[in-house]
């Protein structure tokens, strides 16, 4: 009768290959160690080369050893852990030592993984409470999934660790066009009234308009006599403005990661606190972040945060801010418009003295009027391209520059030499031309 003993526990090796359910030992290997992976609640054959007469379990709560005949056993995963197993022949000698480690069953979160994410191939390596993944997928956000569905099945993402290679480009650009148009009218018409009339110690005055400090567009002209004086001016004044600012960044970020871009620059703002003066500094211009997200259908998945802003010219240290914020996909080389963004202010102010510039038709003496509105446009075009390296070599400015001669220099008044002209464009010269030092 073959007895089963257990005795303490042995420090067990790592497993270093995985079995299949049925093992069979050859008479040339008798003796040697043999290494099993099996998973829980899972079983495996072990059939021998001669008749065992003992069987030692070192760990009965991580596997266990039936024996079907004295040549087959049967090994049962209990619980994820490793230990080992001897059997000997009647006469006590060893017949084999098998090294187990019992982990959790893996081929089902393979699986699992394969199907949910179409043309991957993942391999899941399985210890006693993590697991490896290895293989391909077609996007860094299929990784990701894997990641996830792996760390559902062993507690956590600290659990798992990947090896997956992700195939294709993963680097995706972004061409930004930044565009805006900001208009600006103004117009100003009326007369402006100042005088003073002094009898003995008696002063009096008139004005019919607050001072401004601006006599652009204006005529003006006085009169004086004796104790009284008038000041008249006459303002019109009509202005248009236009601004055109355009941006055009490129950034490049690896699918799943962050890229960043600013042209400004920062505006000091002075803050007094517990009688300790000092600087804080906003950031001003045009901001833009992205992540981009490369999909295994192809599209590309976009955050975008994009921010101009602009020094406020009403109020001392503030800034006028636009800003827009979206996710979207979209395939490569399609281009999201963001637009919109329009801002219009209008302003009308009159000045005039109470009672006199309510009189019809003379009112226009003792009144004046000033007019201005503003109004911007913004349009933000974003396309996706994915990045990939090139063999050529990138042209720079200063492959193209090239110092002017001293002739250049002298009669045409050139810093450079002109390029993509004609030899005969600019004229030739003959004989010495330049400095002569004594």
């Amino acid at each position: 009768m073959v007895g089963i003993f257990l005795t303490i526990a042995l420090g067990a090796l790592p497993a270093t290959a995985a079995t299949s359910p049925h093992l069979r030992i050859a008479h040339s290997e008798l003796g040697r160690t043999q290494y099993v992976e099996i998973g829980v609640n899972k079983s495996i054959i072990i059939d021998l080369p001669v008749e065992a007469g003992e069987v030692i379990v070192s760990q009965p709560d991580v596997a266990n050893a039936l024996m079907r005949t004295r040549t087959r056993a049967v090994i049962q995963g209990i619980a994820t852990g490793e230990t080992n197993i001897l059997f000997l022949d009647p006469s006590g000698a060893g017949i084999a030592v098998i090294e187990i480690s019992v982990a959790q069953d893996s081929s089902g979160l393979a699986a699992t993984i394969n199907r949910l994410l179409p043309g991957s191939r993942v391999q899941v390596q399985s210890f006693a409470n993590s697991v490896i993944l290895s293989g391909d997928v077609q996007s860094g956000d299929d990784m990701e999934k894997a990641v996830a569905i792996a760390a559902q099945y062993v507690g956590g993402e600290a659990n798992v660790t990947s090896v997956i290679n992700v195939a294709g480009g993963q680097q995706v650009a972004l061409k930004v066009v930044v565009a805006e148009i900001k208009r600006d009218a103004a117009q100003a018409l009326g007369i402006n009234l100042s005088g003073s009339l002094s009898v003995g110690a008696l002063n009096l005055g008139l004005n019919s308009a607050p001072e401004t400090g601006d006599s652009a567009g204006s005529y003006s002209g006085d009169f004086s006599q004796g104790s009284f004086s008038i000041d008249a001016s006459l303002q019109a004044l009509q202005s248009q403005n236009a601004l055109r600012l355009l941006a055009e960044p490129v950034l490049t970020a690896m699918s799943g990661q962050e890229a960043n871009f600013h042209v400004g620059g920062e505006l000091p703002i002075r803050v007094v606190s517990d009688g300790e003066e000092s600087y804080d500094y906003k950031e001003y211009g045009i901001k833009l972040n992205f992540s981009p997200t490369v999909r295994s259908n192809g599209l590309i998945a976009l955050d975008i945060n994009t921010q101009v802003s602009e020094i406020s010219d009403t109020i001392s240290g503030a800034l006028n801010t636009r800003s827009a914020s979206t996710s979207v996909e979209l395939p490569a080389y399609q281009t999201l418009a963001i637009a919109g963004l329009l801002e219009e202010r209008t302003r009308r102010q009159i000045n005039e003295l109470p009672g006199l510039g309510n009189i019809p038709i003379l009112g226009a003496l003792f009144r004046s009027y000033e007019y201005s509105t503003s109004q911007t446009e913004l349009v933000i075009l974003v396309t996706p391209v994915i990045a990939q390296p090139s063999a050529a070599p990138v042209a720079t400015p200063n492959d193209f520059y090239q110092p002017s001669s001293n002739a250049e220099a002298m009669f045409l008044g050139r810093m450079e030499s002109m390029y993509g002209v004609g030899g005969t464009a600019g004229g030739q010269f003959r004989g010495s031309v330049g400095f002569m030092l004594d």
